[in-house]
């Protein structure tokens, strides 16, 4: 019960409209695009409205070579869900300087989608916003309290429809949701969500957000020290509150990841954009020279890389790559091989000459991002695949489960759960949940060094193993209806 549905019914739809022409998992990504797509559109249109035609591509272009963004907007999470609404919420308060109905819809469906993604956070943040935007006279107006008092209202009736439809399924999953993971898991009451040392985001924002965040930090240095440039600190007036607002609520929180700062990187493209038009002629040299030769030999590496696992040539460094990776085959997929080509040369048209201005140069640090994701997505996705997958593995666990009865898990984490019940149609009774089971097989998910145990004795192993090259996870299968003899099958 940590988050709202709306990622998971559009995942789940996705799925259903495509998975007979795709793999249903990556039928199921497509929700990621989906919701990436709205981020964009409306991040583009809330630049435009801020700052007037031609910012627009400078904001995007921003947002999506950030290295935080870069990463994760590729992901399956209801974080995208998140941005998405905040997108739409922040275009709402942009537009509601001088706009009514639009900028109401725009606020409320925002706020209506930040909800149902990801929980309170997202109203939480565009709501403080907005209390707080009236500290400038172009908010402080009747019209713009009017508007935040419709779209409140607008978004609060699908919130309430939801939280009264869980209230009536179960009031201790409702408690559960509002209390355990909204509130407790932000106090830092409970122990769920991961816990970092003092000024993890700090650090951490400085390569998360880069270029966005230097670029920043040059709009505003340039709106304070031109006293005469007015207009250019109205326009930078709500992506700087926001930022605000979102970097003290995050820093806030208990909990903290860096997916976490992912909402952040909307009011720092905003800044970024403004930024851009005031990078020195040295900035641009760097940032266009940086790209070249920085990221050009990171792809080549990547493409050598890929030769030497497909030629063994070298042998010593083939050896080396492939004892990280056991259950890798080297193998030539040449659609893969010519998309990379593609790619490749596309690429190297666009960043085969110095950038002489600085929107071009922001440019090439965008493509010189796109080339090295791209060759990795196509030639090296087998091979971390043959790591991080557990399609194998629980294939050759499937075939010592018994024909029919329950299976108990413990200590079994959510995802492995969920890919059991993928990859295999096996769904477990938890014996934290269900002490009492009494199935006849149980899959126990330990470590490396500290092993699998069963939590008594009458349990004797037939399976043990773990993912191929992951040296610190480790899983062992009991079963109560063998002989002791039984010998145990290991994968490696």
């Amino acid at each position: 019960m940590e988050k709202p549905p709306l990622f998971y019914v559009v995942s789940a739809g996705s799925a259903y409209l495509f998975g007979g022409i795709l793999a249903l998992h990556d039928a199921a990504r497509l929700a990621t695009g989906f919701f990436v797509g709205i981020a964009l559109l409306f991040l583009g249109l809330t630049a435009r409205e801020l700052y007037g035609r031609g910012y627009a591509s400078a904001t995007l272009l921003i947002f999506v070579s950030c290295l935080g963004t870069f990463l994760r907007l590729h992901q399956m999470v209801p974080d995208v869900a998140l941005l998405a609404g905040l997108a739409a919420g922040v275009y709402g308060l942009a537009l509601a300087r001088r706009t009514f109905w639009s900028a109401s819809a725009a606020l409320g469906a925002g706020a209506t989608v930040a909800f149902l993604g990801k929980g309170l956070l997202g109203p939480g943040l565009l709501g403080l916003a907005a209390l707080l935007l009236p500290i400038y006279g172009s908010w402080r107006t009747r019209r713009y309290m009017t508007v935040l008092g419709v779209a409140a209202l607008g978004a609060a009736i699908p919130a309430a429809v939801w939280m009264c439809a869980l209230y009536a399924r179960s009031p201790d999953l409702f408690r559960e949701w509002l209390i355990t993971n909204n509130f407790g898991r932000f106090l830092g009451l409970t122990r769920i969500g991961p816990h970092t040392p003092p000024g993890y985001y700090v650090y951490t924002l400085l390569w998360y957000a880069f270029p966005a965040l230097p670029l920043s930090g040059l709009a505003l240095w340039a709106a304070w020290r031109r006293s005469g440039d007015e207009a250019a600190r109205m326009e930078m007036q709500l992506p700087v509150l926001l930022a605000v607002v979102m970097a003290s609520v995050l820093g806030l929180a208990s909990d903290s990841r860096e997916l976490y700062l992912l909402p952040l990187m909307l009011p720092l493209a905003l800044l970024g954009a403004k930024g851009i038009d005031w990078l020195p002629v040295a900035g641009t040299k760097a940032v266009s020279g940086g790209t070249r030769w920085g990221l050009g030999i990171v792809a080549l590496s990547i493409w050598f890389g890929w030769l030497v696992l497909v030629t063994g040539m070298p042998a010593s460094l083939q050896a080396t790559l492939l004892a990280h990776q056991p259950g890798f085959a080297p193998e030539v997929h040449w659609i893969h091989v010519a998309l990379a080509l593609t790619v490749t040369l596309v690429a190297g048209v666009a960043l085969w000459r110095p950038a002489q201005y600085s929107r071009t140069a922001l440019t090439q640090w965008a493509v010189g991002l796109t080339l090295c994701w791209a060759l990795l997505a196509t030639l090296w996705v087998p091979y971390f695949d043959a790591g991080k997958s557990y399609r194998t593995m629980i294939l050759s666990l499937a075939a010592e489960l018994p024909g029919e009865g329950c299976v108990a898990s413990l200590h079994l984490g959510e995802p492995q759960r969920g890919l059991l019940a993928y990859f295999a149609q096996v769904t477990t009774e938890r014996l934290e949940k269900v002490p009492d089971a009494g199935c006849k097989a149980l899959f126990v998910q330990g470590w490396r060094d500290t092993g699998a145990p069963a939590p008594a004795p009458d349990w004797i192993a037939v399976w043990e193993g773990a993912r191929p090259g992951d040296h610190k996870e480790f899983y062992r299968l009991y079963r109560k209806d063998v002989a002791p003899a039984h010998a145990v099958v290991a994968f490696p």
